[in-house]
């Protein structure tokens, strides 16, 4: 299966500033994923096969869920090229 870029973007709780620490034990669940990964200022960029990227999505949002966080709203974009997509294509 192809390599894909997708880039995370979870938003906790919209209706205060506070996330209670969801963000970065987002972010630990994408380092333990053991795929690369770089964080930007709006999003997370995640490389992996499409079924790691799919299954490190449902992690993200079940330690999301299991930290407090009693509403979520994940956008994610996904690229996916046939020959597949890495980080040094994009540079």
């Amino acid at each position: 299966m192809p390599t894909v870029l997708a880039g995370i973007q979870l938003l906790p709780n919209q209706k205060e500033d506070y996330t209670d620490g969801i963000i970065k034990n987002s972010l630990e669940v994408i380092e333990e994923s053991g795929l690369r990964y770089v964080v930007g200022p709006l999003e997370t960029v995640v490389e992996g096969d499409f079924d790691s990227v799919m299954n490190l999505l449902n992690d993200i949002q079940k330690k999301a869920v299991k930290s407090g966080a009693k509403e979520l709203v994940t956008n994610v974009k996904i690229h996916y090229r046939s020959q597949g997509v890495t980080f040094e294509d994009k540079k």
